[in-house]
């Protein structure tokens, strides 16, 4: 099939890929042939994942978390290659019974508890997962209880989720079944009675590089690098403001007020607008930026770097290669730990818990009360005075 790969390779130059992005893609395409896979004249996702085992096998990650991502980057793969030969057909899944509940969850979080988008997204995402699982073991959401929820839990837990995917799902079907008791639905409590696994803020304190070298990498980048100049934009934006990558990902041209130096920025989680000072490099690295930005009708800040042209939605793994490919920080670091980096300097220079809550966009203290035990020279400072003559015996 050498002349289909060529054919296929060549499409994906012309789309504007990158050409590693190819040449990783061809050496794919090269093993699936060679092994004689996915040759049918018609291939769906039951005959992709039969071929995932082998596939893993060979290459033989060790990290749960990496053996998922594989797996996910050859499903990918194999579904692209074989809608490009037509040989691709959809497998008739089971559908989820739940979808009208689903849809009323929804709507709920949005009208009652004033959720954001991407809150209720996130939500929505999460719940689907559990109700497609629950599908073929308890249509009935009046009969389900505390072992089916268990043992969903248990089986993530097997798959390897971290701690805080667990969590995440556990507080989902809590919120869940608080609204389907309100609606009838099931009366088993089971939003009461739902296990999540126990977290302190003393337990994982947010790791974040030292704010010296955070300084010591955005100065290192090249300014003469396109790819370098976008980084340096993003990662200024990320470190001085704490914004999240969604949040940079919405910056428009009209949010950079240029004659009353004002940043606006619309949050993801709380759904408001907050202004901010543009600070003098910030506004010096966007700039440049600017300078090497594509001309395109887009109004999103940051555009991909090679044609075509579009808004930058994913461009957290190109930020991350950069980063380590600078070698200034002893361990791998991605883009939302300059968030994490940006709240604990704002903490060691005074700023009180609730500034830095108004600052990062959360509603509450709560979230970012984590970050006291990260400032461990006020800790040392507080271990260091002396109580005597302070006490009485």
């Amino acid at each position: 099939m050498l002349s289909e790969r060529q054919d296929y390779l060549g499409k994906l130059l012309s789309s504007g890929y990158q050409r590693q992005f190819v040449a990783d893609r061809a050496s794919t395409l090269c093993h699936i042939v060679t092994q004689g896979w996915l040759t049918g004249a018609e291939v769906t996702d039951d005959d992709i994942v039969s071929v995932l085992p082998l596939w893993i096998g060979e290459e033989s990650p060790q990290d749960p978390k990496l053996l998922r991502q594989r797996g996910k980057y050859f499903i990918a793969v194999a579904r692209h290659w074989t809608k490009y030969l037509h040989s691709y057909t959809f497998s008739q899944r089971e559908e989820c019974c739940f979808r009208e509940q689903l849809g009323e969850f929804a709507t709920w979080l949005r009208q009652d508890r004033g959720f954001s988008p991407s809150s209720i997204e996130s939500c929505a995402s999460e719940l689907k997962v559990f109700l497609a699982w629950l599908t073929p073991r308890c249509p009935d959401l009046s009969r389900v209880s505390l072992t089916e929820i268990d043992a969903f839990i248990a089986e993530r837990k097997s798959e390897g989720r971290s701690r805080h995917t667990i969590i995440g799902n556990c507080h989902t079907i809590r919120i869940f079944f608080r609204y389907a008791e309100e609606r009838g639905w099931n009366h088993k409590n089971l939003s009461k009675t739902v296990r999540t696994p126990p977290q302190s803020v003393t337990e994982c304190p947010p790791r974040c590089p030292p704010w010296k070298q955070v300084r010591t990498t955005l100065a290192s980048l090249d300014t003469s690098n396109p790819s370098h100049i976008r980084a340096r934009a993003i990662l200024f934006l990320a470190s001085v403001y704490g914004l999240r990558r969604s949040e940079i990902r919405k910056l428009t041209l009209e949010d950079f007020d240029w004659q009353n130096e004002i940043l606006t920025v619309r949050r993801s989680k709380r759904g408001r607008t907050q202004q901010f000072p543009l600070q003098f490099e910030v506004g010096e690295a966007v700039i440049r930026y600017l300078r090497i930005r594509p001309k395109c009708n887009f109004r999103e800040l940051f555009l991909t770097l090679h044609s075509p042209f579009r808004p930058a939605k994913n461009f957290s793994g190109a930020v991350r290669k950069i980063l380590n490919a600078q070698k200034t920080f002893d361990r791998p670091w991605g883009m939302h730990a300059f968030r994490h980096a940006c709240a604990t300097e704002l903490l060691r220079k005074g700023t009180s818990l609730r500034g830095i809550a108004d600052f990062l966009g959360h509603r509450g203290i709560q979230s970012v009360s984590i970050y006291a035990h990260s400032d461990i020279r006020a800790l040392r400072e507080v271990a260091a005075i002396d109580l005597r003559g302070l006490l009485c015996v």
